[in-house]
């Protein structure tokens, strides 16, 4: 992809494995965490949990996780401050993540007092699919299946978070388009809203191609139109008359932009007449 809106985070896959579906009443018995931190350094961290509570047999039948596994275990709260420290400020990768493991978590966090981490942004492969509209079924599984992502062992903690992970960067790959954009826009896009949508500026901004190396100028014929921020949707151009202090902003070594990507947008707002004086 040109524009990788993951690029310099850590992002971590992150699974679980429960005594069953009832957030209320049922308790995790297993999680993981797998995937790379802001170096490129690995990450793994895995552990079965003591869920103090008996795990019914529909359940044992899923992941082959029995009490005698699980008896001599930690409780979950012993966890709490490694999670803490690896989901802050992470990217965090699931499968049904938003509505089940998550959810699931802040039950456990809750039970034990604390406060969930919050995370830099949450994506769900299952959404991802739904928003690409894949071919169904969207099962982890048959997606994985579908993109030659190896499962030997679905319904272990490690093996699906891993699994997920690498999901999500196979669809990236695969439909560029909508990645490119920065990683807030990203989290809307996936959540349906369709506030990035221009209205008047026509295509999407994932319609649109990147100007610069992050994405956060997007280029539509002649206009340059950003994408992100408080300006997010106006044309440089724009700007340069209803905000010039602002487009200086962009253009000095304090702004968001490399030295490269400075020049040519200089170079663009010079030959169409927007630079402010």
């Amino acid at each position: 992809m040109a524009h990788d809106p993951l690029a310099g985070c850590r992002v971590v896959g992150f699974d679980l494995e429960t005594t069953g579906l009832q957030m209320k009443t049922h308790r995790i018995i297993q999680f993981a965490i797998v995937g790379s931190d802001h170096d490129g350094s690995p990450i793994h961290f895995e552990s079965l949990v003591n869920p103090q509570r008996s795990i019914p047999s529909d359940s044992f039948r899923v992941h082959g996780i029995s009490g005698a596994d699980v008896k001599h275990q930690q409780l979950f709260g012993h966890h709490i401050e490694q999670l803490n420290e690896l989901f802050t400020d992470s990217v965090v990768v699931g499968h049904n993540v938003k509505a089940f493991d998550w959810p699931f978590m802040a039950n456990e966090y809750l039970r034990c007092g604390k406060i969930m981490p919050q995370p830099r942004a949450i994506i769900d492969t299952l959404q991802v699919a739904r928003k690409l509209k894949l071919p169904k079924p969207h099962g982890l599984g048959p997606l994985c299946e579908r993109y030659k992502v190896k499962l030997e062992n679905a319904h272990d903690a490690a093996a699906d978070a891993a699994a997920s992970l690498l999901l999500l960067w196979k669809m990236m790959d695969e439909n560029p388009k909508p990645f490119r954009r920065p990683l807030e826009d990203l989290q809307t896009w996936l959540a349906g809203s369709s506030s990035d949508s221009s209205g008047s500026l026509g295509p999407g901004y994932d319609d649109l191609e990147p100007f610069d190396s992050d994405g956060k100028i997007r280029i539509d014929g002649e206009n340059l139109i950003i994408a992100f921020g408080r300006h997010r949707g106006s044309t440089l151009n724009q700007l340069s008359t209803n905000d010039a202090g602002y487009i200086n902003w962009l253009l000095s070594p304090n702004g968001p932009f490399q030295e490269e990507d400075r020049n040519s947008i200089r170079s663009h707002l010079d030959e169409t007449r927007g630079l402010p004086d």
